[in-house]
């Protein structure tokens, strides 16, 4: 999973800053099905805002598009460091959720026809 965009508001964000966030959301790929890596694209959203209250000045948030679904988390802290990390945390549940669902449409399936045929050579007729 690539970050396809970086994109700040209202400050300028260092280069430690933005290799963060894609260390952070990169990592996230080995919760993304084998067969939706490539169509992944994700946005991640830095912004400082100024109206809001002083405990959420900066806000992340991170879109990732899935084949099918659409996955957002925003978060506001004091520190952009803290927003991303508790943005991840969130996507990572999220990506979860996606994955098992994403498994369980694509393997049930295989394995009713793999449990019919155990019934079917053990000699007795499959009861539904």
């Amino acid at each position: 999973m690539k970050l396809d965009t970086i994109t700040t508001r209202n400050f300028e964000a260092d280069a430690k800053l933005k290799e963060y966030v894609r260390d952070k959301l990169e990592a996230l790929d080995r919760y993304v099905p084998r067969h939706a890596r490539d169509a992944v694209q994700v946005e991640a959203i830095l912004e400082e805002d100024s109206n809001g209250r002083e405990d959420n000045r900066f806000v992340c948030e991170v879109i990732i598009t899935l084949p099918g679904a659409k996955l957002v988390a925003r978060e506001g802290t004091i520190n952009m460091y803290a927003a991303v990390d508790i943005v991840e945390a969130k996507l990572k549940a999220q990506v979860r959720t996606y994955k098992e669902k994403a498994i369980a449409k694509h393997r049930r399936p295989h394995l009713l026809t793999r449990w019919f045929r155990r019934r079917g050579q053990a000699g007795s007729e499959p009861t539904v």
